[in-house]
């Protein structure tokens, strides 16, 4: 995936910090919590066992852990002795990397819960326990969850690594989410006429997911096009030549390519300017600003491209999407499709959505470039947009999504396509067909999230609902 965008939420990992947990007994004695005889009763062969189990801990987080989605802080070893007191020493040692660290990652050897849950208690941080394959009792990790799931604190008891994976993958989710600053400029209103469904109001959205806000007038991007220097028009020369170069069908002339790659350009500009990692802008309104036709272009195309990217980029001012593309990009690591989404026959449970802004990354940021055309927006042949021709792919499966304005419900939902409208016919009308379970069932969920949904490749159904359940979501599942 080295083409992602530098910002783009993909690069976001989660920081997790590992902890061995155990006990130096002082005293050589035996009892109902106490085994062997001799030697193996010494302080110093708690040592040498706890130095062996730390190895292999730190040998399993190298192996067995997808650090493709964690940074791992320098593991630690934490002990107490069978007087039971906790030492402050100690749990300062623990928590060195508070200030870095997104996630508790605990082994316990002896009696280890209680210090998870102090541990939980003292940073507010989330916490998980993997059992120590060697022990005989693997029981911390349930006594940890217990208490702290009782008070309202996130905590994990985790099986094997292989449950461990899933849970960074939506928590590392879950943090991009956090991450994402959205480039937002505005025009007429702060909720765009076109996208009713998109929120109530941004401050829910931040409350909800940390998601912050960048907004300028939208004739403020108009100006910044204007300034672009030389240097910056012939990199948007050169990129279009290249889009051009690489497209299966040029379907425009080629001339006009350049007006969409200069926009891109200048939004690209002022998102690194203003420190964002997403972007969207009204339509509707821009559109009859009139300075789209006088420029000759449409914001499609640098959708397209954002997307490719992994920068989650939606059309007509639609927050709502932005969250939407973040999530399934994240889960996936494909670029997304979104569009207007409608129940075209529920007898046959014929479902489509349709924009112009298919990518060239929707099989996946590592996998090749899909065959992308380029076809005008307009009639009169100015505004790219990339087209693809889902039909392509019939029988394959996707994953959509979409949230209620309240953000408080998430829809998903999985479809199989079956075909493709207007694959290389101007204006909006590119549209990918799909066969859902039950289209009544996904009518009913739909009134409550509105029309545009954002679609990947593949069965991403569980994350996602995993996600929601990390989020407080309602799922609405059809």
């Amino acid at each position: 995936m080295s083409n992602l965008n530098p910002m783009s939420t993909l690069n976001v990992k989660l920081n997790v910090k590992p902890i061995l947990f155990t006990m130096y007994h002082i005293h050589a004695y035996m009892g109902p919590c106490r085994y062997g005889e001799g030697y193996d009763l010494t302080t110093e062969k708690d040592m040498e066992v706890a130095q062996k189990e730390f190895e292999i801990f730190k040998q399993e987080l190298a192996t067995e852990l997808d650090l493709t989605q964690v940074n791992l802080l320098e593991p630690e070893i934490v002990v107490w002795n069978e007087d039971f007191a906790l030492k402050e020493s100690e749990i300062q040692k623990a928590i060195k990397d508070d200030a870095q660290t997104d996630f508790y990652l605990v082994r316990g050897l002896r009696i280890s819960s209680y210090f998870a849950v102090e541990l939980a208690k003292r940073t507010k941080k989330p916490i998980g326990h993997t059992p120590n394959k060697s022990a005989i009792s693997k029981c911390d990790h349930v006594d940890m969850t217990a208490h702290l799931l009782a008070i309202g604190h996130p905590a994990y008891a985790f099986l094997d690594f292989d449950d461990v994976n899933r849970t960074f993958e939506i928590l590392r989710t879950k943090k991009a989410l956090e991450t994402t600053k959205v480039f937002f400029p505005l025009k007429s209103a702060l909720l765009t006429f076109g996208c009713q469904s998109s929120y109530i109001q941004l401050g829910d959205i931040t409350d909800k997911f940390g998601i912050r806000f960048a907004h300028v007038n939208s004739e403020d991007v108009f100006k910044w096009l204007d300034e672009l220097t030389e240097d910056e028009k012939q990199e948007a020369k050169a990129l279009a030549e290249q889009i051009v170069s690489t497209a299966k069908g040029v379907h425009m002339p080629v001339e006009y390519v350049q007006n969409d790659t200069e926009y891109y350009i200048t939004i690209k500009k002022m998102m690194e300017h203003f420190d964002c990692n997403a972007f969207t802008m009204p339509c509707f309104e821009v559109c009859a600003t009139r300075e789209l036709n006088k420029r000759k272009l449409t914001f499609c195309l640098a959708h397209s491209i954002f997307k490719d990217e992994g920068i989650a980029s939606s059309c007509a001012g639609d927050v709502g999407s932005i969250l939407s593309m973040t999530i399934l990009m994240n889960l996936s690591k494909k670029a997304p499709y979104m569009g207007n989404t409608m129940v075209l026959d529920r007898k046959t449970n014929q479902c489509r959505t349709l924009h112009d802004v298919a990518c060239s990354k929707m099989k996946g940021y590592g996998e090749a470039c899909l065959p992308i055309e380029l076809v005008s927006f307009t009639m009169n042949n100015w505004g790219t947009t990339m087209r693809y021709d889902f039909a392509n792919d019939i029988g394959e499966t996707l994953t959509l999504v979409n949230l209620s304005p309240d953000m408080k419900k998430i829809m998903v939902a999985k479809g199989t396509i079956n075909g493709c409208d207007d694959y290389l016919t101007p204006e909006c009308k590119h549209a990918v067909r799909y066969t859902v379970a039950d289209a009544e069932r996904f009518h009913q969920c739909q009134k409550y999230v509105g029309h545009h949904f954002a679609i990947v490749y593949g069965d991403y159904v569980d994350q996602v609902i995993a996600l929601a359940n990390e989020c407080g979501l309602e799922v609405l599942q059809a």
